[in-house]
C-alpha cells in the first residue's frame, strides 16, 4: 500500500486571510496589535504544562482530515500516550502516513507492531540517518505544520525540553509545498520500506545479535532509587546511598524534629516514594542504640530489613522477631499481632526509635498496645493514606506533628514514579442500584462484557509480551469467574481473595514477577502491603467509591523497575454517581470545585506533573461529567466529613486560610451551604468558642457571600482598612485600588446603596468612609472581629490567587464566575436591578453596558416561547435569541446594530444549564463580543411568538475543555 493523502481546500473569507496576514506580520515583523492566536506560530517548548506538545498535536489530530509524520524515533510509550486518540483516528476513517528511520535503531519493536494494528495508517522506514521531526494536519483550508525536536516519545510530548515551532499555512503557501515536498522525496526513496511484520521480526533479529558494546542506550539509564522492594546488596556492608531532593527535605524536617525533642512524628508520603530507605537514612543520622520495626505483613517486614541492611550495614545486627534467636538483634523487625501478644519480653525502655509502617493502621487495639508500652526516644509512623474512615485520629496519636508530606503529584513531578497512562473507558452499561445480587453477577461476567475488556485491554496495550497486571473487581466471585474466562480465551491468570491464605498470595504474586501469569484478579486486598515493582497494568473493573482506594491501587504500579519505562491504567467507567471521585483522586484534588475537577477530565495530562497522561473516552467523559453536574458537593455529611479531616490534621479549629492552604474542601462549599463559617462552627463543632446574635451572624454572611470568593479587591481592602484604622475612618482616595468608578461601586456595596438586601457596614461622610455605628460595636466583641478578619484574609488570598489578573478594564476574570448579582455589581451598576427584568440581557444605560446571560441547555418544562436555541457556531461565534416578542424594529434590535457607534459594550456570561445544585447561579464570563451585523427574525416554537436571532463575534476564543463542555452531551 501507497496511500497519497489528498484533501480539499476550502475558501477561505477574506476577513479571515486579512486576520492571517495581520497575525503573520505581528509576529514576524511586530505590531501593536496581539496577533489572533488562529493564525499566529508559535513556539511549543513543554514549559507550559497547558500546551504541550502532546495537548496541541491531540487537538490538531482531532481537527485534521489527513496527517503525515515525520519522526526519526518511535517507542511504545510514544505511542501508548496517543492510544485513544490513535483508536479515534480509525474509527473516523481519517487516513495518515508516518515515517520513521533506522537511526540509532532506537525504535521500539513493540511501538512498530503496534502501528500496523490501525489500517488507517500507513508506516514506512528510511533505512538510515534520517532526523527530522514533522508533523503535519491537513485540513480543509489553512493546516497546520510542526517543524522542530519532539520525536514520538513520552518524554519528548510531554516533559522534556523541546523547541518546535507551529505555524499555519494554506496548502498553496511556499513553505507548505516545500515542506511536503520534503516528505515525498523521504517517503518514495528507494531505501524507505514499508512497515510490516517480517520487517519487523528482522530488526528485532539485528538488535538481538548486534554486539551489546556498541549499542545505543535505548532506555533510560536505570539507577536503583531508594523504593521498596529493591535488591540488597548481600552482605552487612552499607551501600552509599544518596537521597533525591524530596527526601533530602524529609531528611531536614526530620532533624528540625530531632532537635526539638518531638517524641512521635507522621511522614505521610505516596506509595512507591521510599518511605522505608527514608526511615532507615534517618535512623543513620540519629543512631540510635537499638531500633524497632513494627510491620503487618511478613512480606513488608523482609524488604524492609533488607532496606535497613543495605542502608545501615554492620553498624546494628538485625534479625525478626519471629525467629526466637534474632530478637536481640539491634534492629528487630515484628509483626504487629506477633509482638502485641509478648510484649514481656522487652521492658519499656528497649527501643530508642520505632517505625511503624502503615500508620493509619495505629488504631487498632493491637498497635496500641505496643504503644503504650514501649517509651522510645522518637517514634516515626509512616503511610501513604492517614485519613481513616473509621473517624480514628491519627493524627492525634502523632501530637498532629506531620514531619513531611510527599504527595503523588509531588512524588511524578520529582521523577520518585513511573509515569503512569490512565485511560478512562466506557464499560458496558451496569445499573448496580437496580439489579439484584445474581442479575448484578450476571451483568459482570456476561460474556459480551468480557469480549469487551479484552478488546479494550488489547486495544490500548503497545506493550503486549511481559505484561504484568493487576486487575481489581467488584467482588470475589467476580474476579474468580472473570479469572477463568480470561484463561479460557487464552490469558494467563489467577484470582485472588481475602481468603487466600499469605503462602498463597505470596505463590501468586511470584508467579505474576516471574511471567508465569500474566494478570491477577483480586478485589481490594492488593491496596496495600504488597510491593511488585515490575507491575506494567493497573486494570479497574469496578466503580469509584474511594478517592483514597483509587489512588491506593493505582500506586501498586507506579514503583520504578527496570523492565518498565511507564505503566498503563485502564479504569472501566460505568453510569456511576460517584464518578466524580475520579478526577479528585488523579488530581489529588480535594477542593471539591467542580470547574477544577472538570478540568482534569478535559486537560488531566497539563495538570498531572511529569511525563503521566490522563484520557478519557467520549463516553466515560461523559459520564463524570454527568456525576459533577448532579454530585452534591454542599451536602453536610460532605463538608463535616472534609471539615473532620482538616481539623484532626491541625489539630485544632481551622481558619478559613486553613482550607486552601492545605488543599482541603473549597471553603466556598461551607459558606454557600451555611451563610457563613462561623455558623457551621456553631451548628457542629463542640469547641466552638462564641455563639454569636442573629444580627452578627447576619453580618458575617453578607461579609462571606460578597467577599470570600475574591471576586474583586477593592470591597476587601476597604473594609481591611476600617477594621484596621483607630477610629473606623479612612478617607477613600487610600483605597481606591484601580480607578474612581470601581472604587464608588465598591462603597456602594458597603454602604448598602447598592442593595437593599445588603447589610450597612459602612458610610460616606464628608468625603471619608466611616464604620455604620452599628457594626462598629459589633466589632468590638474580638471574636466576632477575629472572624470578619479571617474573611477578608481569605478573600485577599483568593483575590490574588485566582482574580488579580483582570479582564481589559473590567472587575472580571475570563473563565471565572459569577452570579448575576456578582456581574452587575462588578459592572459598576448604581443599583441592583429586578432580575426577573434582567432575564437574558439588559441594559444599563448609566454604565452603556449590556450583559447577556445564556442557559446553554434549556430546561424542557419551560415554557415554549421562551425555548429558543442559542448557540455556537464556532468558538469565537454565537448565536444568541432575543426575549421573545421581539422584531428587527425593537429597539433593543436598533441599539445591537448600531452598538460599535453607540459605545456599548456587550458581555457573555454563559452556564450550561440550571440543573447542577452547587454551581446553577453562576456563569461563565467569556469576554466581550460585539454584534456581527446579523440579524434574523424567527418564530418561536408556539407558532405565533417572535423573536430576533443574534449573532455575536467573541473577541477571545472559548477555552478549549469550556467549549468541549457546553457542547457535550449526558444522554449516554
Amino acid at each position: 500500500m501507497n496511500q497519497r493523502i489528498e484533501y480539499n481546500v476550502v475558501e477561505f473569507s477574506e476577513e479571515a486571510k486579512s486576520a492571517f496576514r495581520k497575525s503573520l506580520e505581528a509576529s514576524f515583523i511586530g505590531s501593536e496589535k496581539k496577533p489572533d492566536d488562529r493564525f499566529a506560530p508559535r513556539i511549543l517548548s513543554n514549559n507550559d504544562p497547558a500546551s504541550n506538545v502532546l495537548s496541541v498535536i491531540k487537538g490538531e489530530f482531532l481537527d485534521c482530515v489527513s496527517f503525515d509524520l515525520s519522526v526519526a524515533f518511535i517507542t511504545a510509550s510514544g505511542i501508548q500516550v496517543l492510544a485513544e486518540i490513535l483508536s479515534q483516528l480509525r474509527q473516523r476513517g481519517i487516513k495518515g502516513r508516518i515515517l520513521t528511520s533506522t537511526y540509532l535503531c532506537f525504535n521500539d519493536p513493540d511501538a512498530l507492531r503496534k502501528l500496523l494494528e490501525y489500517p488507517n495508517i500507513e508506516t514506512r522506514v528510511y533505512q538510515g540517518d534520517l532526523h527530522a521531526k514533522g508533523y503535519f494536519f491537513n485540513k480543509r483550508g489553512i493546516s497546520t505544520i510542526i517543524i522542530g525536536s519532539s520525536n514520538l516519545t513520552q518524554t519528548a510530548l510531554t516533559c522534556n525540553k523541546e523547541w518546535n515551532v507551529l505555524f499555519r499555512s494554506f496548502p498553496t503557501g511556499d513553505i507548505a509545498h516545500k515542506t511536503k515536498a520534503e516528505f515525498e522525496k523521504l517517503w518514495t526513496d528507494e531505501n524507505t520500506a514499508n512497515l510490516d511484520m517480517h520487517w519487523i521480526e528482522s530488526y528485532e533479529k539485528f538488535l538481538a545479535e548486534k554486539p551489546a558494546s556498541n549499542a545505543p542506550a535505548r532506555r533510560k539509564f536505570y539507577i536503583a532509587d531508594m523504593s521498596e522492594g529493591s535488591s540488597p546488596s548481600g552482605d552487612d556492608r552499607a551501600t552509599k546511598i544518596k537521597p533525591n531532593k524530596m527526601q533530602t527535605h524529609a531528611l531536614e524536617a526530620l532533624d528540625v524534629l530531632h532537635q526539638r525533642n518531638d517524641p512521635r512524628a507522621l511522614l505521610v508520603s505516596a506509595t512507591g516514594t521510599g518511605k522505608t530507605y527514608l526511615s532507615a537514612l534517618d535512623v543513620a543520622a540519629c543512631a540510635p542504640k537499638r531500633v524497632l520495626f513494627i510491620a503487618h505483613r511478613q512480606r513488608i517486614l523482609d524488604a524492609s530489613m533488607k532496606s535497613f541492611r543495605r542502608v545501615l550495614g554492620s553498624r546494628y545486627s538485625y534479625g525478626q522477631f519471629a525467629n526466637q534467636s534474632e530478637r536481640n538483634a539491634t534492629c528487630l523487625f515484628a509483626m504487629v499481632i506477633s509482638l502485641s501478644g509478648k510484649l514481656d519480653e522487652f521492658s519499656p525502655d528497649d527501643f530508642d526509635y520505632i517505625v511503624i509502617d502503615e500508620a493509619h493502621r495505629t488504631g487498632a487495639n493491637s498497635y496500641q498496645k505496643i504503644l503504650d508500652y514501649f517509651n522510645p526516644k522518637f517514634v516515626l509512623g509512616m503511610t501513604a493514606t492517614p485519613s481513616r474512615t473509621d473517624g480514628y485520629d491519627v493524627y492525634a496519636l502523632f501530637n498532629h506533628v506531620i514531619a513531611y508530606r510527599i504527595t503523588l503529584q509531588d512524588a511524578l513531578e520529582n521523577d520518585m514514579l513511573v509515569p503512569f497512562h490512565y485511560f478512562g473507558i466506557a464499560d458496558l452499561e451496569i445499573d448496580e442500584e437496580q439489579a439484584d445480587d445474581f442479575a448484578l453477577f450476571s451483568h459482570l461476567t456476561a460474556e459480551e462484557r468480557v469480549d469487551h475488556i479484552i478488546r479494550k485491554i488489547e486495544e490500548y496495550s503497545v506493550c503486549k509480551e511481559n505484561r504484568r497486571g493487576l486487575i481489581f473487581c467488584s467482588r470475589n466471585d467476580e474476579a474468580q469467574a472473570l479469572s477463568r474466562l480470561f484463561n479460557e480465551r487464552g490469558y494467563r491468570t489467577l484470582s485472588i481473595s481475602g481468603e487466600s491464605s499469605d503462602n498463597e498470595r505470596d505463590t501468586a504474586i511470584a508467579q505474576l514477577e516471574n511471567g508465569e501469569l500474566q494478570y491477577i484478579f483480586s478485589v481490594d486486598i492488593f491496596n496495600e502491603g504488597v510491593d511488585i515493582p515490575s507491575l506494567n497494568q493497573i486494570i479497574m473493573l469496578r466503580k469509584t467509591e474511594s478517592a483514597i482506594v483509587f489512588v491506593q491501587q493505582l500506586g501498586r504500579g507506579l514503583r520504578k523497575d527496570p523492565s518498565k519505562e511507564f505503566t498503563l491504567v485502564l479504569d472501566f467507567i460505568g453510569n456511576y454517581q460517584q464518578n466524580y471521585l475520579i478526577p479528585i483522586a488523579l488530581a489529588g484534588d480535594r477542593t471539591y470545585n467542580k470547574d477544577n475537577l472538570r478540568k482534569v477530565v478535559k486537560e488531566g495530562s497539563s495538570i498531572i506533573p511529569g511525563c503521566s497522561t490522563i484520557t478519557f473516552d467520549r463516553i466515560s467523559e461523559q459520564r463524570v461529567f454527568k456525576a459533577l453536574e448532579e454530585g452534591r458537593f454542599g451536602t453536610a455529611k460532605l463538608i463535616r466529613s472534609e471539615y473532620g479531616d482538616l481539623r484532626r490534621l491541625l489539630g485544632r479549629i481551622p481558619s478559613l486560610l486553613d482550607f486552601d492552604a492545605n488543599e482541603s474542601i473549597d471553603p466556598m462549599i461551607i459558606i454557600n451551604k451555611y451563610g457563613s463559617y462561623p455558623a457551621f462552627l456553631q451548628q457542629y463543632e463542640q469547641d466552638c468558642p462564641y455563639s454569636f446574635s442573629p444580627k452578627k451572624l447576619d453580618y458575617l454572611k453578607f461579609i462571606s457571600t460578597k467577599m470570600a470568593s475574591g471576586k474583586r479587591r477593592g470591597e476587601l481592602l476597604i473594609l481591611q482598612e476600617l477594621l484596621r484604622s483607630s477610629d473606623g475612618v479612612v478617607n477613600k482616595d487610600t483605597a481606591a485600588y484601580r480607578s474612581h468608578e470601581s472604587a464608588a461601586s465598591t462603597i456602594r456595596m458597603l454602604s448598602g446603596e447598592f442593595s437593599t438586601r445588603g447589610e450597612q457596614l459602612a458610610r460616606k461622610v464628608d468625603g471619608k468612609i466611616v464604620l455604620n455605628p452599628q457594626f462598629e460595636t459589633a466589632l468590638s466583641d474580638p471574636w466576632f472581629r477575629s472572624c470578619v478578619s479571617d474573611v477578608l484574609e481569605c478573600g485577599l488570598s483568593r483575590n490574588e490567587a485566582a482574580f488579580a489578573e483582570t479582564y481589559k478594564d473590567t472587575d472580571f476574570v475570563l473563565n471565572q464566575k459569577y452570579t448575576r448579582e456578582d456581574v452587575c455589581r462588578l459592572l459598576r451598576w448604581a443599583k441592583e436591578p429586578n432580575y426577573q427584568n434582567v432575564g437574558g440581557y439588559f441594559h444599563d444605560k448609566e454604565t452603556n453596558t449590556f450583559p447577556v446571560f445564556i442557559n446553554y441547555e434549556k430546561d424542557p418544562d419551560i415554557s415554549v416561547t421562551t425555548q429558543y436555541e442559542d448557540r455556537f457556531v464556532s468558538d469565537r461565534e454565537i448565536i444568541c435569541i432575543s426575549k421573545s416578542n421581539r422584531t428587527l424594529q425593537s429597539p433593543e434590535i436598533g441599539n445591537l446594530a448600531h452598538a460599535r457607534e453607540l459605545g456599548m459594550r456587550c458581555f457573555l456570561f454563559l452556564r450550561k444549564n440550571k440543573k447542577d445544585k452547587d454551581d446553577g447561579t453562576e456563569f461563565y464570563f467569556l469576554g466581550e463580543m460585539h454584534p456581527t451585523g446579523q440579524f434574523e427574525q424567527i418564530v418561536m416554537e408556539d407558532g405565533g411568538t417572535s423573536a430576533v436571532e443574534i449573532t455575536y463575534d467573541l473577541e477571545t476564543p472559548v477555552r478549549a475543555d469550556l467549549y468541549d463542555y457546553f457542547l457535550s452531551s449526558f444522554d449516554k
